[in-house]
């Protein structure tokens, strides 16, 4: 039978029998390092990984089929790994509608401001803020969640426009709303830089979930400096779920018209829920022959 190792990985009673009647289940604590990863997952042809090391790990490994229980894991080149062997598989669209409830919470938020207003102890003046309505919201990625918040946005009467690798960027020049949804890949890196944050319209909003591999944070402050744009919504992946401490969420904080969270986009039980069935469901389909989510990356 194949052999299934998992990587720091907290098994449910179903899931382990699932694993159980397919494979050898070998079950590992999380790696501390890549040295550890690979001596943890020596002899495996499946690995589960809670993600711990993976990415410094994938150059190094052969043979195996790598699955964890979430979507994004940065940068690598799936074609090399191919020719030695090596698939990896994701939990495709399995935080999708956490990620998306938080995307329009910071939209509404920003274009609202209902935050101040809740539970508000004093009178105060009653300023008019922005409907969502009839807004250009410029999507830039048009996968799973970037579609979704797509279809959010037109039920909000929204005017949708999506960026798909090779448009050109020109077409921000008229979005109330920029939505960064884009993968981490050779032609994402630092997509989103300096001369695209100074030339977006004049009080437009910038929403993003994903990591600062696609866009210039120091970018994107200057443009708010500048009175270029009128705010932002970031969660800090890809840093430690809610660690605060980071250099990056501390420069975000810094600036009082960014809405920072720390990497809690993705958080429901849900979405934890899931991630995990996709995952066991991915290594159920390797070993029938069938690989399914297998990423493709450069």
């Amino acid at each position: 039978m194949k052999q299934i190792v998992t990587l720091g990985i907290s098994l449910k009673d179903e899931h382990k029998r699932r694993l159980l009647a397919i494979g050898e289940l070998r079950i590992e604590d999380s790696p501390s390092s890549v040295k550890d990863f690979l001596s943890k997952a020596k002899g495996a042809d499946v690995v589960y990984s809670n993600g711990s090391y993976l990415l410094d790990s994938l150059p190094k490994l052969k043979k195996v089929f790598v699955t964890y229980p979430y979507v994004e894991l940065g940068v690598f080149d799936s074609e090399k790994l191919r020719k030695k062997g090596v698939l990896v598989a994701n939990s495709q669209g399995g935080n999708r509608d956490s990620i998306v409830e938080w995307v329009m919470y910071m939209v509404l938020s920003l274009f609202r401001k209902f935050g101040p207003q809740v539970r508000a102890a004093e009178n105060y003046a009653v300023e008019l803020q922005e409907s969502l309505q009839g807004k250009n919201v410029l999507i830039i990625g048009h996968g799973s969640i970037g579609s979704k918040v797509g279809e959010l946005c037109r039920a909000f009467g929204m005017v949708v426009i999506f960026y798909e690798r090779g448009d050109d960027l020109a077409i921000s020049k008229n979005a109330d709303l920029i939505v960064n949804a884009l993968n981490c890949n050779s032609s994402s890196k630092n997509l989103l830089n300096k001369k695209f944050f100074m030339n977006l319209k004049k009080g437009s909003y910038y929403v993003t979930f994903v990591r600062p591999y696609t866009y210039d944070i120091d970018a994107l402050i200057a443009s708010i400096d500048a009175g270029i744009v009128a705010g932002a919504g970031i969660d800090c992946d890809p840093e430690k779920f809610g660690d605060t401490t980071n250099a990056f969420y501390q420069k975000a904080l810094r600036n009082p018209k960014i809405l920072v969270t720390p990497h809690i986009a993705f958080s429901t039980k849900q979405a934890v829920a899931n991630g995990a069935e996709i995952a066991v469901q991915n290594i159920e389909s390797f070993l029938k022959g069938k690989p399914q989510n297998i990423l493709k990356k450069k």
